[in-house]
């Protein structure tokens, strides 16, 4: 849970590949590229080793590394594509038991929050070299609109805009965040790196979260006072 810390503390608040349609404005983040939030690492793994190894692919696909359930990282076209996993801690299946048997709900779909035993896509992270932070978000306005949030370092170069690019309508939130990072470099911003996450999954981390903390203090009384 350490790990999702960095992560959770930002979703409180270039190449072609990564700007597909630019020329459509999307309103709902449901997954990146091929991959819809709340797939498991093996069906990513799978669909990227299918690619990586046929031979009449146009596009030079390698996967660098890989952490089952945790995270896979892809190299497309020269770019890093690091898509990261989450699966419910181990200690709260003392708080919530896997039901066996159960299939696990689509948190795509349904926003659910039950044990999770495989490693389901919340996130991913893309790395590229240096490119002119105005670039990027321009790309990035003609594809999402304006951005949500936007904050700026006291070097009044580095910093963050956040889309947020969520469908509230349903009982079950649905979309997701963009968030590209901006830094200085010989006094000018440039982005190296975006990242996009899961608004479901989000909440769903979220209460993970609070639990597993829950969990902690009362196993620690338990051990304390026999």
């Amino acid at each position: 849970m350490k790990k999702l810390l960095p992560i959770l503390a930002i979703l409180s608040f270039c190449p072609t590949l990564l700007f597909a349609q630019v020329d459509q404005t999307v309103t709902s983040l449901d997954g990146f590229a091929e991959a819809s939030w709340g797939m498991t690492f093996e069906s990513i793994r799978e669909k990227f080793l299918s690619m990586a190894t046929n031979p009449e692919a146009k596009e030079k696909i390698e996967i660098i590394n890989e952490k089952k359930d945790e995270q896979l990282l892809i190299k497309r076209n020269g770019i890093f594509y690091l898509y990261r996993f989450y699966r419910t801690p181990e200690l709260l299946k003392e708080v919530r038991p896997k039901e066996t048997g159960a299939a696990e709900t689509d948190p795509s779909i349904a926003g659910q929050t039950e044990y999770r035993e495989s490693g389901i896509l919340f996130s991913v992270g893309t790395t590229f070299n240096l490119v002119p932070s105005e670039q990027i978000k321009d790309k990035l306005e003609k594809k999402y609109g304006k951005p949500k949030k936007e904050s700026i370092g006291d070097d009044k170069v580095s910093g963050a805009s956040i889309w947020e690019l969520v469908d509230k309508k349903e009982a079950s939130i649905k979309g997701g965040y963009a968030v590209q990072w901006r830094e200085g470099y010989k006094r000018k911003a440039y982005t190296r790196r975006i990242d996009y996450f899961s608004a479901n999954i989000r909440e769903m981390i979220l209460k993970d979260y609070k639990e597993f903390f829950s969990v902690q203090e009362t196993k620690t009384l338990r051990d304390l006072i026999p």
